[in-house]
């Protein structure tokens, strides 16, 4: 009894499934995720829940985890010979073994030039060796709910670091909750405390080609051979705060395709005005369902609460409305029984699901009789119990 009572409160509380569009331009990566953190809600996917290489991407659960694990980022450290092993190939920021930094220069380094060398030291700094990093790491991502993320390394050298696109946008999003983890992540330029200069370059790429390289407020490109081009970023548009993930892009001359790909998504929205749309008004009557051999003739469906999305104008003007409601009903429907659904759709997209519940109790007739039969003998009882105790007190009175 418990579990139904709580399944018709949740279902009160939740009657409406949102989905996402699908991506309205044409690019060649075969994973993306664009998510409104205010809304929490995926605007544009394209196949989310693909497994992708993470190649450098992988530096944002380092440095989640660090951060997660670190009380003092100003910490000073030193690089010993350890943090620089076997990171051939890989970019580093240019180490050298007894020179002192600190937590928050790693940080910066790994996030902005995406150092293997500063991801390295990090993982010793946290944990004392790769192995229990990535131990810690993989403890994150379970406490993440990410069930289809596995790392194996501080830097995304192994190709075993895996997620998906939906996944990598919500730790993504997890990680700037933290004010040290969104400064770096939004910092272009930052000057270590040994003086090397770190840089982000994404943006100038965006000035090469002649375009807007404000677009991204923040952003993490990776690649590797099996990976392909990869970018995490964040924008800004409309007072809307939105994170990107674009997995496995193809590759161009000048290994760009991740920021022209991204910069194309995020200029659609931009270009396209975006606003919250109301589909269905509280209290809107849905539909008149006949009852048979009840009480009453006519159970009326009515909205409990608005229906709304996030869509662009022209997606609004294509919003048509999919009934699919039950035509009659009897006393065998009880309270918080489904009578159907109504799928919102912008062109052949499926925008929104309304799903329509019983929130009264249907009668028979018969039933409805007895209940009539038993009010009127309580009543009956009441008025006689009154009338004996007036009785009572006029003898009273008497004597």
């Amino acid at each position: 009894m418990l579990k139904k009572v709580v399944l018709f409160l949740f279902l009160l509380l939740f009657p409406t499934t949102l989905y996402a569009l699908e991506l309205p331009v044409d690019v060649t990566a075969t994973g993306v995720f664009l998510y409104d953190i205010e809304k929490d809600k995926a605007l544009y996917e394209k196949n989310p829940d693909q497994e992708v290489v993470l190649a450098s991407l992988t530096k944002i659960m380092t440095a989640y985890t660090v951060l997660e694990h670190v009380p003092n980022i100003k910490e000073k450290v030193r690089i010993d010979e350890s943090d620089l092993y076997n990171l051939y190939g890989f970019t580093q920021i240019g180490l050298e073994v007894d020179d002192v930094v600190t937590i928050e220069d790693l940080l910066y380094a790994m996030l902005l030039y995406s150092a293997a060398d500063a991801s390295q030291a990090l993982a010793h700094v946290v944990a004392g060796n790769d192995a229990d990093f990535v131990a810690l790491m993989n403890i994150e991502a379970q406490k993440l709910h990410m069930r289809n993320s596995y790392f194996a390394d501080s830097f995304g050298r192994d190709d075993h670091n895996v997620s998906t696109p939906r996944e990598m946008a919500y730790l993504l999003n997890e990680a700037l909750k933290n004010e040290t983890f969104k400064k770096i992540f939004t910092t272009t330029q930052y000057r270590m405390s040994n003086g090397v200069e770190v840089v982000n370059y994404t943006r100038s790429w965006l000035t090469y080609y002649g375009l807007d390289d404000t677009i991204f407020t923040g952003n993490k490109p990776g690649y590797t051979e099996v990976a392909n081009l990869l970018l995490a970023s964040t924008a800004t548009i409309q007072n809307t705060d939105y994170i990107l993930i674009l997995c496995n892009a193809s590759l161009n001359e000048k290994l760009t395709t991740h920021i022209l790909e991204s910069y194309q998504i995020l200029d659609y929205v931009r270009t396209n005005y975006y606003a919250e749309r109301t589909f269905i008004k509280k209290g809107t009557i849905l539909k008149k369902i006949k009852v048979e051999e009840s009480t009453i003739n006519e159970y009326v469906v009515t909205a409990e609460r608005d229906v709304k999305a996030v869509l662009s104008d022209e997606d609004y003007q294509n919003v048509t409305l999919d009934y699919h409601i039950v035509d009659a009903i009897d006393s065998s429907y009880k309270k918080g029984d489904n009578l159907g659904y109504i799928d919102i759709y912008s062109g052949n997209d499926i925008v929104a699901t309304y799903h329509v519940y019983l929130t009264d109790s249907i009668f028979q007739m018969e039933e409805q009789k007895r209940i009539s039969i038993l009010v009127m003998v309580v009543l009956l009882i009441v008025i006689l119990l009154l009338f004996l105790s007036n009785v009572l007190s006029n003898k009273k009175k008497k004597y």
